[in-house]
């Protein structure tokens, strides 16, 4: 069953969700990456049997896991992570968990937004960098030897890592990521390729994926068609950002989801035809955009015109 699901990436204290439980009392939550323990600790209660997913590291870490590094210390370091938000997941009684599923190097990426720049700053991924605000890729990255060995090892750790989800009774989620230089599976058919591996699913972030539609080329609603007609969707990532084509401005902001003129009605029709779950993954309005889901949900079913 699709379940209608707020993110608490913006949330900042228990007080704050709580306010927002006592507002939308039908909405499911996401943990989120940014959650200490004493933060989920607090919250855990007052949000047993509506937590829908767990967004992979929570409780919080200063790494995201990089299950495509050849590393072994980090690859170890990487198994234990994910599986402190299994742990998380099952203890909660939250079906899903999503993963950033790797990166193109072989170092622990930081979870943190400063310390992840400072790393991406090194030079040996500016050769890629396309675009110097916010180290976007090319289009022909993918194609990169460096890119395809972590590619190839991601593929190899994520069928482990889903047998380990299975065995904690809980659907790992791959994300797709945005067209960042050091960032795997950008594209439509880096997804494709992902759902074809036994027990792996797939979170399909719209936001990242409208990004990449520019960088790459490729036409940005029969993509979303193409990812769930996969089958393997399970949770959808919601949000809009200041992307520009025209003055060369690619952006990964998490804002409110129809915002910027983002098609957010039509990637909802779609979305609305698969069981995923739907997420509002944003730092901003978050009564709005609840309220938004809502009305744009009722108004779909119902057949009513944008």
């Amino acid at each position: 069953m699709q379940k209608q699901v707020m993110s608490l990436v913006g949330f900042s204290s228990a007080s704050e969700i709580a306010a927002y439980k006592t507002e939308f009392p039908s909405m499911y939550y996401e943990l989120s990456y940014k959650m200490s323990k004493q933060l989920l600790s607090e919250v855990r209660p007052m949000l047993a049997g509506c937590i829908a997913s767990v967004h992979a590291c929570c409780p919080s870490l200063p790494i995201f896991p990089n299950f495509g590094s050849l590393d072994p210390a980090v690859l170890a370091e990487s198994y234990d992570a994910i599986l402190q938000s299994f742990e998380t997941a099952r203890s909660c009684k939250a079906d899903i968990v999503v993963l950033h599923p790797g990166y193109v190097c072989d170092s622990s990426m930081p979870s943190a937004n400063a310390a992840r720049k400072k790393l991406l700053d090194a030079p040996s991924f500016s050769p890629y960098i396309v675009h110097a605000d916010g180290a976007i890729c090319g289009p022909d990255y993918p194609k990169q030897e460096v890119y395809r060995s972590h590619a190839t090892q991601a593929f190899k750790e994520l069928k482990n890592v889903a047998q380990l989800a299975k065995s904690y009774g809980v659907k790992l989620a791959v994300e797709n990521l945005n067209p960042r230089v050091g960032y795997l599976f950008q594209t439509p058919q880096e997804m494709e390729q992902l759902a074809e591996l036994d027990d792996v699913y797939l979170c399909l972030d719209v936001g990242h994926l409208w990004i990449s539609s520019f960088v790459y080329g490729f036409p940005y609603l029969p993509a979303i068609q193409r990812i769930l007609a996969t089958q393997k969707v399970v949770n959808c990532h919601l949000h809009s950002n200041a992307t520009n084509a025209h003055v060369q401005h690619y952006s990964d902001d998490h804002h409110t989801f129809d915002k910027y003129g983002f098609p957010a009605h039509q990637v909802l029709e779609l979305l609305l035809t698969s069981d995923a779950n739907l997420v509002l993954e944003m730092v901003e309005d978050f009564g709005y955009n609840t309220r938004y889901l809502l009305q744009q949900i009722t108004g779909i079913q119902h057949g009513d015109e944008e």
